[in-house]
């Protein structure tokens, strides 16, 4: 950090081994780096962020909670990925962007003019559902959501073990989705005046 590079973060994964959201949210984000951002990775199930409770103070959360608040705070864009569940975003991935409010206040607050990419995987036919949802929790938090959305429906057949995606397609969409997302973020973050 420090360097100049963007930052783009990452959101994702579900509480369950192997989630196809995480592993396309790494294909994304590696393209991202090889677009010359840096990036991170937030494992929503390694976190394990407890659920956010309107009015409780920030400092007396869990050092998770606020490093995922910092880690957002410092971010030039994101890319949230999630699974989709009874035909929307994931419950542990909504209650990630709650602690978004602990941004209000901030000079910048919540994800105001960030741009966001989007990701859903899904079983079934959902994952369509889940990144129209997500586009109106990043709207209510002020960011922009890029115009390439991926949504991977029975993702159960194009996953291995590790919930990497086996498919070029899927992949093919998703370095897109990376790329677009460091390609705008770097666009957004120029000087007012700077050539684009």
């Amino acid at each position: 950090m420090g360097d100049g590079r963007l930052r783009i973060v990452g959101i994702g994964g579900t509480l369950r081994e192997g989630s196809s959201s995480l592993g396309a949210l790494r294909r994304a984000l590696e393209s991202a780096e090889e677009s010359g951002a840096e990036t991170e990775l937030l494992d929503l199930r390694e976190l394990n962020l407890p659920m956010y409770e309107p009015g409780r103070a920030l400092d007396d959360y869990e050092p998770e909670v606020r490093e995922f608040v910092e880690a957002v705070r410092e971010a030039d864009a994101l890319i949230l990925s999630t699974a989709a569940y009874h035909g929307t975003l994931a419950g542990v991935t909504k209650n990630a962007l709650d602690f978004v409010q602990f941004l209000s206040r901030d000079e910048r607050p919540y994800l105001d003019g960030r741009v966001v990419g989007l990701i859903s995987t899904a079983g079934g036919q959902g994952a369509a559902n889940a990144n129209r949802a997500m586009v109106d929790t990043v709207h209510a938090l002020r960011g922009v959501v890029v115009p390439l959305m991926v949504t991977i429906p029975g993702a159960w057949r194009v996953t291995d073990e590790a919930g990497n995606i086996t498919d070029d397609g899927h992949n093919e969409r998703l370095d897109h989705l990376g790329t677009l997302v460091a390609g705008l973020a770097g666009r957004f973050s120029a000087p007012v005046g700077s050539a684009a």
